[in-house]
């Protein structure tokens, strides 16, 4: 059975963990499930993007795993690597918790977290999706055979 894929862009700001000011961050994502059936048992969708972190990663290519479980898990969870302009590889991991009561918010605010290749944080991101931006997401739906 043929599977989907969707675009997603969400931004906002992030504060390295060391200190100083806020910055801006952006990703823009291409989430992609080959089969429909397999997502429906594991919730998984492939992603790959470009992210852009003021004076981190200056528009780097992405790639990693969507958890997508709203009903069940009451989650949406974005796994995903890229390589800053240092040169390192980073992890970034953040995740929606969805509550039903409050579900515009927590659909669409992201908090998460950029750790390095040992898993120390390096910074703090809290991004969000532009609500105007609904048509554009809702249109970027594809069956993908």
């Amino acid at each position: 059975m043929a599977g989907f894929e969707f675009k997603e862009t969400m931004s906002g700001t992030w504060r390295p963990a060391a200190g100083g000011d806020e910055r801006p961050i952006e990703f823009t994502i291409r989430a992609h499930a080959q089969r429909l059936m397999q997502h429906l048992f594991d919730r998984k969708a492939e992603i790959e993007g470009r992210i852009k972190m003021a004076g981190f990663a200056e528009d780097v290519p992405l790639s990693g795993q969507l958890t997508i479980d709203p009903v069940l898990g009451k989650k949406i969870r974005y796994e995903f690597d890229f390589v800053a302009d240092d040169g390192k590889r980073y992890h970034f991991a953040g995740q929606k918790d969805v509550k039903f009561f409050d579900l515009t918010r927590t659909m669409t605010t992201l908090p998460g977290e950029i750790l390095d290749e040992r898993g120390a944080v390096v910074g703090r991101a809290g991004l969000t999706f532009d609500k105007n931006d609904l048509p554009r997401f809702l249109a970027s739906f594809r069956p993908r055979l």
